[in-house]
């Protein structure tokens, strides 16, 4: 591979980029009711506190990866996705389950650790832990046992996939 072979991907992967952050800004402003799209909450709201227990449970839903952020292998894919939060001393831990929805989990990540969540109002924020060490950041917006909200996946330091994921809390 040439210089201009390597350099041409990097200036598509970095237009794709923010191609896909400017997607995000506006199908969350034209989307019927959230739009899938939920603000991160606040650093002094992120850390856990006694109110996250409330969102301590099984929540299963269903993912869909945008086409014009995700690579196009995965335009639409779709998993099921499980996330169990606990309660345990020091904050909210848990795990993560995805399996085959129309396509199979990103680079096969089937599993992975929730080193992460929070909770500010009805807004829910949930960071997984892969495998392979990417990472994903979940926020939902919860309405009563419902949630709607969007992910971001990321490897390397670099966004690897968005999209949307709506599902239900279930125990």
């Amino acid at each position: 591979m040439n210089v201009h072979t390597i350099y041409s991907r990097i200036v598509r992967w970095t237009i794709a980029a923010a191609l896909a952050v400017v997607g995000v800004a506006i199908l969350g402003g034209c989307s019927p009711g959230n739009g899938g799209y939920v603000s991160m909450p606040s650093p002094a709201s992120a850390a856990p506190a006694p109110g996250d227990s409330k969102i301590a449970g099984v929540f299963e839903g269903t993912s869909v990866a945008y086409c014009n952020t995700s690579p196009p292998s995965r335009c639409n894919a779709q998993q099921n996705i499980r996330i169990t939060l606990i309660q345990g001393g020091s904050g909210l831990t848990g795990s993560y389950r995805c399996s085959y929805g129309n396509m199979v989990c990103y680079n096969m990540n089937q599993t992975g650790k929730v080193s992460k969540a929070s909770i500010s109002g009805n807004q829910v924020m949930v960071r997984v832990q892969m495998p392979d060490g990417t990472s994903c950041l979940y926020n939902a917006r919860m309405q009563g046992d419902n949630f709607n909200g969007g992910y971001s996946c990321y490897g390397g330091g670099s966004l690897i996939e968005t999209g949307m994921w709506r599902g239900k809390r279930v125990y």
